[in-house]
């Protein structure tokens, strides 16, 4: 009876667990396709399920640079950095970010977004919250 158990969980529920949603790995494809905008919408369903998932946020902030919207994508990538500062792949990307900002900084502030922007975090500006007290550094 147990083997019978085992064979039913290995065969039918395995299967179903692993058809479960993945907003990053959904986003990531929409991004690979070129499509930023259902990129956006996935790495924000993921950003809401955890919002502090740094590479939610730094995914998120990649797809709105590809749309243009590097402004958001700045406020994303600095509260990506505070939330796992030892990560270089973030790191990398907001200090690019950057470069690319200042050095192009006239065109950017002319640019506007062609898409509707949907607020995934209601009444917070649509950044997630900022992290609990306890893992703000001590002020020293």
């Amino acid at each position: 009876m147990k083997l019978l158990v085992k064979f039913c969980i290995c065969c039918f529920l395995t299967p179903l667990f692993a058809m479960a949603a993945d907003p990053q790995a959904d986003g990531r494809a929409f991004l690979a396709q070129g499509d930023s905008n259902n990129a956006v919408k996935k790495f924000s369903e993921a950003a809401q399920i955890n919002p502090f998932d740094a590479s939610a946020l730094n995914n998120q902030a990649v797809a709105y640079a590809a749309q243009g919207d590097t402004d958001k994508a700045l406020q994303l990538l600095e509260r990506a950095v505070k939330l796992a500062p030892n990560r270089a792949d973030i790191a990398s990307n907001l200090n690019e970010l950057r470069n690319w900002m200042n050095k192009n900084n006239p065109n950017v502030s002319t640019q506007k977004n062609a898409t509707p922007f949907i607020n995934p975090y209601p009444g917070q500006n649509s950044l997630p919250p900022e992290p609990p007290a306890l893992w703000k550094p001590a002020a020293h």
